[in-house]
C-alpha cells in the first residue's frame, strides 16, 4: 500500500501539532521502558534488557493494524520498513518529502508544516496512528496522544539512558498531559503493560 498523490501546497504550511486530531483519528503512542524510565541506552540502542518477546508480538500486530506508524530518523534507520505506511520525524526534510528508496515512506520536518496537515495531504482521515519515538517525537506528540501503551520491565535500569520523555518520568509526563491508566496487564513475568487514555 503506497501513499496516493501527491501532497499539500506549501501555502497550507502551519507549526507543529496544533489542535487536538479529527474525531476519527487515534494517536496511540507505544513505548517499552526500563524500570526507571528510559527507553534507550546512552548510544540511542535498544538494550537487549528491554527485550520482551509477548511485547515485541503485540507491538508488530498494532503496527500492522495501523493507517500510518510515526517514528524517527534513528529508529527509521535502524529497523527496515516492512511494508507499512511510514512518516519519518526529521529536520534534515524542508516540511514533507516522499522517501525516494520508498513510496510506502515520507519524511517530515514538524517546523515546516503540522501534523493535521500532514494527514489530510496524506489522505487519512480515520484510523490509528501508532507513534513508535523516539523522545523528539514523544515529547512532540505528548499533548495529542489520545491512548499511550507503555510497557515497563521491572528489572532493567540503565544508566545514562535516553528518557521517554525529556520533561520527566513518563507515568509522570502522561498524567500531566491529562491522561490515567484505563487498564493494566502482565504480558510476562517482570513486563506490564498500561493502557493510558486521555480522560
Amino acid at each position: 500500500m503506497q501513499f496516493a498523490g501527491s501532497v499539500l501546497c506549501k501555502h497550507s504550511i502551519e507549526r507543529h501539532v496544533n489542535g487536538a486530531p479529527p474525531v476519527s483519528i487515534d494517536i496511540v503512542g507505544h513505548a517499552i521502558v526500563s524500570a526507571d524510565g528510559m527507553i534507550a541506552d546512552r548510544d540511542h540502542r535498544m538494550p537487549a534488557a528491554l527485550r520482551s518477546e509477548a511485547d515485541w508480538r503485540r507491538f508488530q500486530a498494532a503496527l500492522d493494524s495501523a493507517a500510518l506508524v510515526v517514528l524517527g530518523r534513528l529508529g527509521h534507520e535502524a529497523h527496515p520498513n516492512p511494508g507499512r505506511k511510514r512518516l519519518v520525524v526529521t529536520s534534515r526534510a524542508a516540511w514533507l518529502e516522499r522517501d525516494p528508496g520508498d513510496d510506502n515512506i515520507m519524511l517530515w520536518n514538524p517546523d515546516g508544516i503540522s501534523f493535521r496537515r500532514v494527514l489530510a495531504g496524506l489522505g487519512i482521515a480515520d484510523g490509528t496512528i501508532a507513534v513508535t519515538g523516539g523522545q523528539r517525537v514523544f515529547d512532540l506528540f505528548l499533548p495529542g496522544f489520545t491512548q499511550f501503551d507503555l510497557v515497563t520491565v521491572a528489572d532493567a535500569t540503565i544508566p545514562d539512558g535516553v528518557p521517554c520523555f525529556s520533561g520527566g518520568p513518563p507515568r509522570e509526563m502522561l498524567a500531566q498531559a491529562g491522561m490515567r491508566v484505563a487498564e493494566t496487564e502482565e504480558l510476562e513475568a517482570g513486563v506490564t503493560l498500561q493502557l493510558w487514555r486521555r480522560d
